[in-house]
């Protein structure tokens, strides 16, 4: 496997290049020194904390992350501009298919995204789109609702395959359609998508500003509506991963906290607004936060103690487990870090292959090995890691 090219290596390299000592760059992209550090000297990171590093270099993440993607995903391109196309140049000649046939096959595309099945999300993302688009004009706000989770998968797959500009337009195009659906919380909602994809570019302070707004608006409602308490919450768990990339360790936890206590109003595990909400959802955050904190053995401990309902999002496993190899690496725990390699691949196995951070984690991985073990050769070689 080939050494030199881990996303740490990369920010040392272009650090240095820039003349920018790590002090002025962790200032720069407003995360700790020590975090900088540890990530130059071989720890795996976060997207959200890439994304401020690369923003302070004036760099896409993509230069950090090395990605080389198979052409699959640049054949991927073109349809997924398609169906991100101005919203109102349609074919007039086009007939509007019924809101409960519409219904269905969003239904179906959320349950692929969910899934990490994005390619079969491609297919069948820019007719959809068009049809929608068509019948806002006939149903009205059901049928912007409906027009906002397809925009909302066109965000995912857009980012998974690294097209970072196509995100951000997704994203625009789910604020657009939310605002004529008449539903706060689903805008909220969007507002939560949409501080991820700030937050991957680097826009960090713009992220949280955006989530402190959207907690404004619907504050009102939490008291009276276990909904809106679940939707307030995953604001909050958003504010806590982003807090933890930029090394606030009280404001995260505190949004953490809060998350909790907002789940015991609405009560377990479950899916608003096709998101998952909960004690679990927590749990994942967690581990996330505290592997940015510095803080891997909290991360292990959590980790070890969370159990998954049936039939939990495979993206949401497959993101659990990179957080959790990513923090066993923290805490020199290699072969456990390949174990939850294993456990990712196996959730969500197209998420892993596209997954940059899946890349990252490997090569940290195969850097603390003296020589990359046949199983961590199996993982890259699933992933597209260059042998």
């Amino acid at each position: 496997m080939q050494e030199g090219d881990s996303v740490g290596a990369t920010i040392a390299r272009i650090r240095k290049q820039q003349g920018l000592t790590q002090g002025v760059l962790a200032r720069k992209a407003n995360v700790g020194r020590s975090q900088l550090s540890t990530v130059e000297n071989g720890a795996a990171a976060s997207t959200v904390w890439i994304g401020s590093i690369a923003e302070a270099l004036g760099v896409d993440a993509s230069i950090l992350y090395g990605d080389n993607e198979p052409q699959q995903a640049h054949d991927m391109l073109p349809i997924l501009r398609r169906a991100l196309a101005a919203t109102d140049l349609i074919d007039p000649n086009l007939e509007p298919q019924p809101i409960a046939d519409l219904a269905d096959q969003i239904a179906k595309v959320a349950r692929w995204r969910k899934d990490s099945q994005y390619a079969k999300v491609v297919a069948v993302l820019p007719d959809l789109v068009d049809s929608l688009l068509v019948s806002g004009s006939e149903d009205g706000e059901p049928a912007f609702a409906l027009l906002t989770e397809a925009y909302r998968a066109a965000n995912t797959v857009s980012h998974k395959m690294g097209f970072t500009d196509l995100s951000m337009t997704a994203t625009e195009r789910m604020e657009w359609a939310a605002t004529r659906a008449g539903d706060p919380l689903l805008l909220a909602t969007v507002y939560y998508v949409k501080a991820a994809t700030l937050s991957r570019m680097g826009a960090t302070k713009h992220a949280l500003r955006l989530l402190n707004r959207a907690m404004s608006e619907i504050e009102y409602m939490v008291d009276e509506d276990g909904t809106a308490a679940a939707v307030y919450s995953i604001l909050h768990m958003r504010a806590g991963t982003i807090a933890a990339a930029t090394g606030d360790a009280d404001a995260s936890r505190s949004h953490l906290r809060e998350a909790e206590i907002l789940a015991r109003h609405f009560g377990g595990d479950r899916i608003v607004y096709d998101t998952p909400v909960g004690p679990t959802a927590i749990d994942l955050y967690k581990v996330c936060a505290e592997v940015d904190l510095g803080e891997p053995g909290k991360a292990i401990a959590v980790a070890k103690g969370t159990q998954f309902p049936v039939n939990y999002p495979k993206e949401r496993r497959g993101y659990f487990w990179l957080d959790t190899a990513r923090a066993y690496l923290a805490a020199g725990q290699v072969d456990d870090a390949i174990n939850a390699l294993y456990e990712s691949r196996i959730a969500a196995p197209e998420h892993f292959q596209r997954s940059s951070q899946a890349k990252n984690v490997i090569k940290t991985a195969a850097a603390q090995e003296r020589r990359a073990s046949t199983s961590l050769r199996s993982l890259a070689n699933f992933a597209g890691v260059r042998d």
